[in-house]
């Protein structure tokens, strides 16, 4: 399986945080947010400036009803890499369920910014779609 092979890599060598990422990716699409996290928090500790591994870790933690740590660690990405359009988008998705309707909308105009820029329709659709909830509701 792929979690075994990069099980060898990291055997192989033990810095090499894209398998500790990738195993966490493998491990999230199964469901195991908890372990994810933990392959995260390797590839973080070797790389401190891995975006897609604190927005990754972001996810997990969100999937598991931590939205606070969630937001974290997507402020994280998006100081690491500020046009992270997913970032902000599930940013705004943590900050509509803690209750922050404003800081949610602006992550959700921000990441629908970002998502024209980049060509993004239908998650540009989506994004404003979610605004246009929010402003509703």
């Amino acid at each position: 399986t792929a979690i075994e092979d990069y099980n060898q890599a990291i055997k192989i060598n033990p810095n090499y945080a894209n398998a500790y990422y990738n195993r966490g990716l493998a491990r999230y699409n199964l469901g195991n947010n908890q372990t994810a996290i933990e392959d995260y928090n390797q590839a973080i500790k070797i790389n401190p400036n891995y975006a897609n591994a604190y927005y990754n870790r972001g996810l997990a933690r969100y999937n598991l009803g931590n939205n606070q740590t969630a937001i974290e660690d997507y402020n994280q990405a998006i100081k690491i890499n500020p046009n992270y359009a997913n970032a902000y988008y599930n940013r705004g998705n943590s900050q509509s369920n803690l209750g922050n309707k404003q800081a949610a909308i602006e992550d959700f105009r921000k990441s629908a910014d970002l998502y024209k820029q980049q060509g993004k329709e239908s998650d540009y659709q989506d994004a404003l779609k979610r605004i246009k909830q929010l402003e509703l509701g």
